[in-house]
C-alpha cells in the first residue's frame, strides 16, 4: 500500500452524477465563499466561526493546491458541470491503514437530492481501492443529523460518543464517531452488485 497516491494521480473520479477533481485555483472564489459561510462552519468545524480575509484564505488555499500533505487528500465535487462541494480524507496513516473522511455540499441548490450519498460512495471507493485503507472513520456533531443519517445509511457502525465535546452558542454538544472496515465495504458493494444484476 502507498498513501503517496494523490488526488492528481487518480482524478477525475466519477460515479453516478458526481465527479471528483483536485482543488483548482480557478475556483478559489467559490471555496472562499463557502469558507466564510457561518452555517457550513457550524455543521462541520469545531473551530468557532471567524471571518477570514481573502488574502489569508488565498495563502492557505494555494498551499493546499500546490503542496498537499501526505496525510490529507482534498477533492472538489462537481455535478452537471457545477462545483457543488468538497470531499476529503484526513489523518491518513500508511502504517495503520486508516483515515477520516468528510464531505461538504456547499451549494445549497444540491442539498437533499442524493449528491452527498453519491459523493460518499465515490470517496469510499477512493479510500478502499486507491489508498487501500483498512478502516475509514467519520465524525459528526449531534446536531448535524443529515451527516449522521448519511454515514449510518452508508453502513458505518457507530463506535462511541465524546460527551459535551463541542461548545456552541452557550450549549455543549456531543461528537459521535463511526467507522467502516474494508471487509464491510466489500460486502456492501458485492450485495449491491447482486441486487443490480437481479
Amino acid at each position: 500500500m502507498s498513501t503517496l497516491v494523490t488526488a492528481r494521480d487518480v482524478a477525475p473520479l466519477e460515479r453516478g452524477r458526481v465527479r471528483f477533481t483536485p482543488l483548482q485555483m480557478d475556483n478559489i472564489y467559490t471555496h472562499f465563499r463557502w469558507n466564510n459561510d457561518p452555517e457550513l462552519n457550524r455543521l462541520d468545524s469545531e473551530i468557532p466561526y471567524e471571518k477570514e480575509t481573502f488574502g489569508q484564505f488565498k495563502k492557505r488555499f494555494e498551499k493546499m493546491c500546490e503542496n498537499p500533505s501526505s496525510s490529507h487528500r482534498d477533492f472538489e465535487i462537481h455535478a452537471d458541470g457545477t462545483l457543488i462541494g468538497i470531499a476529503y480524507v484526513a489523518r491518513i496513516s500508511e502504517h495503520n491503514r486508516h483515515g477520516l473522511i468528510g464531505i461538504t455540499i456547499g451549494d445549497r441548490e444540491f442539498w437533499g437530492k442524493g449528491y452527498g450519498r453519491e459523493s460518499m460512495a465515490l470517496l469510499l471507493e477512493f479510500c478502499f481501492d486507491h489508498l487501500q485503507l483498512h478502516r475509514v472513520s467519520a465524525e459528526t456533531f449531534e446536531y448535524n443529523t443529515a451527516w449522521r443519517d448519511l454515514v449510518q445509511g452508508m453502513g458505518f457502525q457507530r463506535e462511541g460518543v465524546a460527551r459535551d465535546y463541542l461548545y456552541r452558542e452557550g450549549e455543549y454538544y456531543d461528537k459521535v464517531s463511526f467507522a467502516m472496515l474494508e471487509g464491510e465495504h466489500r460486502q456492501m458493494e458485492y450485495s449491491k452488485s447482486l441486487e443490480e444484476a437481479a
